[in-house]
């Protein structure tokens, strides 16, 4: 019985506590008077409390702290919102608002009487005892260094992240998609915990200020940003920007933040939409500096991409200003991931690369010569792809092979780049 009544004391005193915090947390708003707040109220705290503390509370779980919203036992919010609360207010955290509080209550409700030296009763120390006392501190700071070790490593395991969710995942480009960080928790999110990488060719990384992000994606394709938390992935989505057809652009090498459309009469349609330097010129691209040519189809299919083949004759740029390496880039995009290649001349294989769903190789770090060919002079391009197993071939002759494990799932669409101006004809993907 005395345990119970115990535990209803020490109840009462959290919500006397906390009802001491709503007040003051009323007070800064200006607003002292609880029982009159409004909507707008508790929207505009919660805004507040997100820009001063950058943890998330929303409204309604401001509203169960107040008590505006009634429920069969009256709400006690998580540690976390205590502190961001009490922070709000000028504490440090909860336990210091806490201390404080109680300390001003015990200094208006006790007096402690004065003690005289001759009531003072005299201790007298038993020396035995003295080795037992040295091992009680010992043991109780062995406790404290073990309860820290736990507190620090052991917690992590049993975090709930949110996930990431984009609101508007399918368009065309241009595209501004918006991310919000999604969780089933009503209560505080410390969202400056949280990382964006939107992996595009701009900008790699964002915070989250708030719940939600927007970022600009220009070019077609398929995009898979990753949620991180403390520079660990923890969650992915995908941003799907299709389009009508074939469609070109070319952007510059030295302004990789503005994309400029190549308007052709047969864009949009199934034809090949090979273009011409003029036409690239006439788009706003200066000619005399390196640039390059990307031709998008961004359609959904019901093809394999682990079980596929895409043959097509393809020529590359000559020598010509800004151009010397004669590059040309396949990406394949899948449903979970995608594949992707570089060919180009023998003397520039160190800016080649593949990418095989999780299979990943970069020339920088690799022996890549296997993939330096001048098609200047044009050649019969084949990837086949076969149950995960990958055969690469050039005027018919295999120039390698490599096997992946993870699925890509169905073919959302193809990418192709040439630095400078390329054509492709002859083109062909087929299921496998």
């Amino acid at each position: 019985m005395e345990k119970l009544n115990s535990e209803q004391d020490r109840g009462s005193r959290n919500f006397t506590l906390l009802d001491i915090c709503c007040q003051e947390l009323a007070t800064k708003l200006g607003n002292v008077h609880i029982s009159e707040w409004k909507n707008s109220d508790y929207v505009r705290l919660s805004a507040l409390l997100r820009r001063e503390t950058k943890v998330l509370i929303s409204e309604n779980t401001l509203k169960r702290i107040f008590g505006k919203l009634k429920t069969p036992e009256r709400y006690y919010p998580q540690k976390a919102t205590r502190d961001a609360l009490a922070l709000f207010i000028g504490y440090r955290d909860w336990l210091e608002f806490e201390n404080v509080q109680r300390a001003y209550q015990e200094s208006e409700s006790t007096v402690l009487p004065e003690i005289n030296k001759e009531q003072r009763p005299s201790i007298t120390i038993d020396p035995k005892p003295i080795r037992k006392r040295k091992i009680i501190p010992l043991l109780f700071l062995l406790l404290f260094v073990i309860a820290i070790i736990i507190f620090l490593f052991w917690p992590t395991r049993s975090i709930q992240h949110p996930t990431l969710h984009c609101v508007n995942p399918i368009g065309h480009t241009p595209h501004s998609a918006i991310f919000k960080l999604s969780t089933t928790k009503s209560d505080a999110l410390n969202t400056s915990d949280y990382e964006i990488d939107f992996k595009d060719w701009k900008k790699a990384k964002d915070s989250f200020l708030d719940s939600t992000v927007t970022h600009y994606y220009e070019l077609p394709g398929v995009y898979y940003p990753t949620l991180l938390f403390k520079n660990k992935v923890i969650d992915t989505t995908r941003v799907y920007l299709q389009t009508r057809g074939w469609e070109v652009t070319a952007y510059l090498q030295a302004d990789s933040f503005r994309v400029y459309p190549i308007l052709k009469t047969n864009i949009g349609k199934n034809l090949l939409p090979n273009v011409t330097m003029n036409q690239v010129h006439a788009s706003g691209i200066d000619t005399l500096h390196t640039f390059f040519t990307n031709y998008s189809n961004l359609q959904p299919s019901d093809l394999s991409g682990d079980n596929m083949q895409i043959s097509m004759f393809v020529k590359t740029s000559p020598n010509r200003p800004g151009v010397r390496c004669s590059q040309f880039d396949i990406t394949i995009y899948g449903e979970k991931d995608s594949h992707a290649l570089s060919i180009m001349k023998p003397e520039c294989t160190s800016w080649c690369h593949y990418k095989f769903s999780e299979q990943i190789m970069n020339g920088k770090s690799k022996d890549l010569r296997f993939l330096g060919h001048d098609l200047t002079k044009g050649g019969q391009f084949t990837l086949r792809i076969k149950n995960k197993f990958v055969t690469v071939l050039l005027d018919g002759h295999q120039v390698f092979e490599t096997k992946y494990e993870k699925s890509i799932g169905k073919v959302l669409g193809i990418n192709l780049m040439f630095s400078g101006v390329g054509t492709f004809s002859d083109y062909s993907l087929t299921g496998h």
